[in-house]
Formats: structure tokens, sequence, C-alpha cells
């Protein structure tokens, strides 16, 4: 399989995204990253109010940075949501991984276009 080329992480700013959220920004930084109970991660969301950002350790790959992407927003925004669509309310970490994994073969590089495909894949609107 070819190389899957880096998002450009620059289009996702301020990206208007289901249940009345903003995709403030995703940023690749140094890793490694860690989680606020102190294991290695390789991504992490925060969400302020209606503001959710992302950051993923620089080193991933361009296919690992895809799913990174579509692994946080769809976690990001079910957490978020009061009611999430039921098609998504009881998943755990090893399906937000699947699920991601399974979006970069269906809808390739993570784009805002193909998140919000992927997004409204689930019911999210």
């Amino acid at each position: 399989m070819p190389a899957v080329p880096a998002p450009d992480l620059a289009a996702f700013r301020a990206l208007p995204i289901p249940g009345g959220f903003i995709l403030d920004s995703i940023e690749a930084v140094p890793g490694p990253l860690i989680d606020p109970i102190g294991r290695a991660a390789l991504a992490k969301t925060t969400i302020q109010g209606e503001r959710i950002a992302i950051v993923f350790d620089a080193s991933q790959t361009g296919d690992e940075q895809s799913i990174s992407i579509y692994h946080e927003v769809l976690e990001g925004l079910t957490v978020a949501l009061i009611a999430p669509p039921a098609s998504v309310a009881e998943f755990c970490e090893a399906d937000f991984e699947r699920e991601a994994r399974g979006a970069l073969r269906r809808f390739g590089v993570a784009t805002p276009a193909s998140v919000l495909a992927f997004l409204a894949s689930y019911g999210f609107r």
C-alpha cells in the first residue's frame, strides 16, 4: 500500500462539527504524550465548552495521523454530547480505534469533508 500523505492540519481550524461544536485546532506536537492518568498516548483531545482541540504525537506517519484525527473527533464528540447517537453511545476505546482505522480505508486521508462524512455515517447531525 502506498504511503498515505499527512493531513492538512490548517484546514481543520475553526471547523463547525455536529452538536454545535467547533473543532478549534489539530496540532502535531513533539511526543511522547502522556494521558491524564500517566499512560503513553498517541493523541489527546481537550474539550472546553463547545470548543474541541486535538494534539497528536508528531512522529506519527501520515496514515497514523489520519487515524488519530478520526479517532479523536469521534470519541471527543461522543463524550461531549449529552445524548450521542445510539450507534456510538456504548463504544469503548477499542471500538473508536477500530472505526478510525476503518475510516482511513473508507474515506482516505482525514480532511474536513471526510471527517464530517465519517461523523454523519454514525448519525451525528
